[in-house]
Formats: structure tokens, C-alpha cells, sequence
């Protein structure tokens, strides 16, 4: 007899063997939530994740494999495809979610047939969490069409929502009819930045959107902790990434009913935006010694002198608008085409991110 699955929640996965007993706890302590489905698409992992997740004797646990590893993108398109549920829900192994928050998320959607919910969230290191009182929004709020619209300009123009923003995959209850219908799947090419890019395409068909002003979702920070993205930044052509997010958004954007005109200037803004957020990224691995350090500096050389030699953006960085948040001496930097300016400017931004985040610890 078929059953009908409410929610489908999907883990991708790759060698989490370490975090899969505190990610299941978290799973277990969502009540009142039937007819859902655990889809762990395993993304070729080498470990003892699959060994320990056959052990977990849920009847709605379901596990897919990918026969190489591919990325996050392509294990999420996997649990997308294998996907029953009414309502899909990321959530990656090295995360947590507060007790009923699925229930509270789910709750909320069917009230008002929302496409599309989402909620705050905690910022974990070393088990202090790094948002205490901090919020995305003032209130809980309901995003219409042109609300989504607005928050697409900000999106260019301020980083400080960062992915679990209202851009992004994880933590938030999406209608699998509006991803099926629209052919919606994640980006296979991008190992960086893939969950705000499908963000983008999701939020560009969404009708009617929910924040609520509570921290559900647990996100997990791990210093000197290895992981696919950090390995992609510097696998790939210098501003490879940035080209194909640029892509996608133009997609949304054109879809969204931008007219020609802003489009163009969303473009400008996007290609040094994008470029600044790849060096910064890049330079907090260094930092961070997610990558090493030698390797990560020549890297960062490369992409430097790439940037130099773009014409496009040695053109629109005379027209960016740095937001409140970021370093103004990075822009500054590549207007003057000064390496050591640069280099200097990103290990700055680097540092004085990693002092703001001791400073929440210690609040």
C-alpha cells in the first residue's frame, strides 16, 4: 500500500563517520512528525560512515550512493531524485537541528501553503555558539515575490547573511512540487558557494516565503578541519566558480523579471562581489590551515593575477558598492592592481574575521 511521506529530510554525506551519532540524536528528538522519510546520499565515502549508518535500525532511514565522489551537489541532486515527501529539508551530518523544529517548520507551511520556510540559526565553536541574540531579522516575516525581489538586490551587496541567510539549502522546508515542476536541481559544476546558487534558482520561482525568528538550525564551524570545498578552491581555474555562480544568478535574476538595465548592473556588481567573496574564502582557509599554506598562497597568487587580467573586472570595480560589512581595502587593492596590497589586505580580512568570532565566544 502506498504511503504518503509529508517530509523528505536529505543528509548528504562524505567520510562523517565522527559526526553521525550527534546529527541522529538531533534527529531523534523531532516529535510529532509522521510520514517522513531519512535519505543519506553518500557521496562516495572511504570511511566507516555506510558501516555505522546500516546499524541504525530506522524504518524511514533509506540509503543512495553515488559510485565516485562528486561533490555536495551531486549527493543532493541524488536525494532529490530519490526524494517522496511533499517537502524536502537539507540538513549535512556535521549539523544539528533544535528539538521539533521540523515539526515547528512544517507546522508553519501548511498553515499557509508556503513555498518555501526557514528559520534563524546557531553558529557552533567548540560548542559556543556564536550568535547568541544575533538574528537575520527583527521578526518573524512572510516574503512575497517583490520581497524576494529586494532581498536578491541585497544579496549583491551584503555578505552578512551568509548561506543560512534566506539564501541557501539547509534548515528550510521547500515544496518538492515547485522543484520538480521547474526542474530545480543543484549546480554539479560548483563545489563552492552551490547551496546559495541553488538558493537562487529556488527563491526566483518562489510565490510566498517564511522566516521564523527562532535558531533551529545548529551549524557546526570546524577549524583545521578538511572539507570538499576547501580542496576545490584550488583545484580548479582561477575564477572558474565565480563565472558559473554569475551564470546561475543571471538565470534567476532574468526569470525574477529584472528588467535589462538592472540586470546588467547587478552583473558588474556580482562579477567583483563574487571575486572579493572567492578571495576572502580562499584567504580564511589559509588562515584557518584548512589548506596548506604554501599551496594556498601560490594559489591565491594565480587568482590575483587573474583578476588583473579581466577586463571585466578591472572595469566594474570602479562601480562597486562595498557594503558596511567588508573590507574596503580590498576593492581598493585591485583598483591600484597591487599584489602585495592585496595579499596583505585578504590575510587583514582574514584575521579580523576570526577576531570577531572569538569575540562572540567570549559574549
Amino acid at each position: 500500500m502506498f504511503e504518503k511521506i509529508d517530509i523528505s529530510i536529505i543528509i548528504p554525506v562524505y567520510n562523517g563517520e565522527k559526526f553521525i551519532k550527534k546529527c541522529f540524536n538531533s534527529l531523534l528528538k523531532q516529535k510529532n512528525i509522521n510520514n517522513y522519510e531519512i535519505i543519506i546520499a553518500n557521496d562516495a565515502s572511504t570511511d566507516n560512515t555506510i558501516n555505522i549508518l546500516k546499524k541504525k535500525k530506522l524504518k524511514n532511514l533509506k540509503i543512495f550512493s553515488l559510485k565516485s565522489n562528486k561533490g555536495p551537489a551531486a549527493a543532493r541532486n541524488l536525494g532529490l531524485k530519490k526524494a517522496k515527501g511533499k517537502y524536502v529539508y537539507f540538513f549535512d551530518i556535521d549539523d544539528e537541528i533544535a528539538p521539533n523544529s521540523i515539526e515547528k517548520i512544517h507546522k508553519i507551511a501548511k498553515e499557509k501553503n508556503y513555498d518555501y520556510v526557514f528559520s534563524d540559526f546557531k553558529k557552533f565553536e567548540k560548542e559556543k555558539n556564536q550568535r547568541k541574540n544575533i538574528y537575520n531579522y527583527p521578526k518573524n516575516q512572510m516574503f512575497s515575490t517583490d520581497d524576494i525581489k529586494v532581498a536578491m538586490k541585497r544579496e549583491l551587496y551584503d555578505a552578512s547573511l551568509g548561506h543560512l541567510g534566506l539564501f541557501g539549502c539547509n534548515g528550510r522546508l521547500i515544496k518538492r512540487s515547485l522543484l520538480k515542476k521547474n526542474k530545480i536541481f543543484f549546480d554539479e559544476k560548483l563545489r563552492w558557494m552551490e547551496d546559495k546558487t541553488f538558493g537562487w534558482k529556488v527563491l526566483s520561482y518562489v510565490k510566498k516565503a517564511f522566516y521564523i525568528r527562532k535558531q533551529l538550525y545548529y551549524y557546526y564551524f570546524h577549524p583545521n578541519f578538511k572539507t570538499n570545498v576547501t580542496i576545490s578552491l584550488t583545484k580548479l581555474p582561477p575564477l572558474y566558480y565565480v563565472r558559473l555562480i554569475l551564470k546561475n544568478i543571471r538565470f534567476s535574476l532574468i526569470n525574477s523579471k529584472f528588467s535589462k538595465k538592472e540586470i546588467m548592473t547587478f552583473m558588474q556588481q556580482g562579477i567583483v562581489f563574487f571575486t572579493i567573496q572567492a578571495l576572502v574564502s580562499l584567504s580564511n582557509q589559509i588562515f584557518l590551515k584548512k589548506i596548506n599554506k604554501k599551496i594556498g598562497v601560490k594559489y591565491r597568487r594565480k587568482l590575483i593575477n587573474k583578476i588583473f587580467e579581466n577586463k571585466n573586472i578591472t572595469k566594474s570595480i570602479n562601480k562597486y558598492k562595498p557594503s558596511d560589512t567588508e573590507s574596503k581595502l580590498i576593492p581598493r587593492a585591485i583598483k591600484l592592481r597591487s599584489i602585495q596590497l592585496l595579499e596583505s589586505a585578504c590575510n587583514l580580512r582574514s584575521k579580523q574575521i576570526a577576531e570577531e568570532r572569538r569575540k562572540n565566544n567570549e559574549n
